[in-house]
């Protein structure tokens, strides 16, 4: 503390910014150490026997500072963390088999179907459909302290041992909601996205370390097969349109062929032209179906290929690995904010006990003086 003092008093120039200070403040009248009282020059090298006088004082509350913080590390609950990085693969991206497939029929794909699930990834995991899915899982954990038996499994409630009014109604629901809430509110889940790679992390923190490994695998599995149901659903709704739009198609073929053999068949003289005009047109008519026919076709062959297809979404680039120490808190940088916390408390406590005898001195000297001048 004395070497912290010494160092101030050689930064003289600090002096500068401080006269900055409003003439009727507190604390420009703690540091206003020059022998003019109505001087505004700072002297530092006075503040610092201030300091020095109650040194004990700044001392002590360093000490305390750091013990507090020591303190807080022992007692504050250990959070343990599990990271999953993946990349979404978009249908665009998904497609390259099918393309070539496409591109013999004569087809192309497009982007069309292209689909950046990442946009709205971190809404699904935060949602509470999402999150119910878990309310009610039991978890293997390895607390000792929370379970006996770390071989029987046991539910987030039971975990974090939360207790539910047994007179309200719906129970379960209030039970659901509560355990989502602390999930976000404590932020046990966390999405990551990195913009220029696209790497997405999903991360997980809990008080043990199965149960942080456990709840992030479990999450990852979800959440592909989230997407998967999705991705087919939308499949489906698109095979199922190009199915009836090819149905009617067909119809269409179907009658117009039927109209043109009928013409043909009434019609066998090909020396008049009007005859001629109206039998190209009906063969024209049937040819746009026939092109239309096919190319439907074509589509929805494509379409149960996509709908048909269960390939996952999600691919890994970086497996969850299971905690070997607690992630938070972290003892060097609580005990650095203790410490320099404590420093700053210490050196403000000294100089407010200072200003306080300082004060307290001269109202006693006025007491004493305004009596003197009663007495005379």
């Amino acid at each position: 503390m004395f070497h912290l003092l010494r160092l101030l008093y050689f930064y003289r120039p600090l002096a500068f910014l401080l006269k900055c200070l409003p003439d009727n403040s507190g604390i420009y009248y703690i540091l206003n150490m020059s022998e003019n009282p109505n001087s505004d020059d700072i002297d530092l090298s006075r503040l610092i026997v201030r300091i020095l006088r109650h040194k004990k004082i700044a001392i002590a509350t360093a000490i305390i500072s750091v013990v507090a913080a020591l303190v807080y590390i022992n007692i504050a609950d250990k959070f343990y963390q599990t990271t999953t990085k993946f990349v979404y693969q978009s249908s665009a991206k998904q497609t390259g088999g099918l393309s070539a497939i496409a591109a013999l029929a004569g087809l192309s794909l497009g982007s069309g179907n292209s689909d950046d699930g990442s946009a709205y990834m971190e809404d699904i995991i935060k949602s509470m459909d999402f999150l119910s899915l878990f309310t009610g899982r039991e978890w293997l954990i390895t607390d000792t302290n929370k379970i006996a038996d770390t071989l029987t499994p046991i539910t987030l409630k039971e975990f974090w041992e939360i207790k539910i009014d047994s007179l309200i109604n719906n129970k379960e629901q209030h039970l659901q909601e509560a355990i989502i809430g602390k999930i976000l509110k404590r932020k046990y889940v966390e999405y990551k996205q990195d913009k220029k790679t696209g790497i997405i992390s999903l991360i997980t923190q809990f008080e043990d370390p199965k149960l942080a490994y456990n709840f992030n695998t479990a999450m990852f599995e979800e959440l592909n097969n989230a997407l998967l149901h999705k991705m087919h659903f939308k499949a489906g709704e698109n095979r199922k349109f190009i199915e009836e739009r090819l149905e009617e198609v067909k119809n269409d073929l179907r009658k117009s062929e039927e109209i043109l053999l009928r013409f043909q068949q009434q019609n066998r003289s090909w020396n008049d032209p009007a005859i001629q005009l109206q039998e190209s047109r009906l063969m024209r008519e049937v040819t746009i179906n026939q092109e239309l026919a096919l190319q439907l076709q074509k589509q929805y062959e494509l379409a149960k290929i996509e709908e048909a297809r269960d390939m996952p979404l999600l691919d890994v680039i970086e497996s969850p690995r299971r905690a070997l120490g607690h992630f938070k808190p972290k003892p060097k940088i609580v005990l650095a904010i203790g410490f320099a916390g404590g420093i700053f408390l210490g050196l403000l406590f000294a100089l407010g006990f200072d200003l306080w005898c300082t004060e307290r001195k001269n109202l006693m000297a006025q007491m004493q003086k305004a009596k003197r001048e009663l007495t005379a």
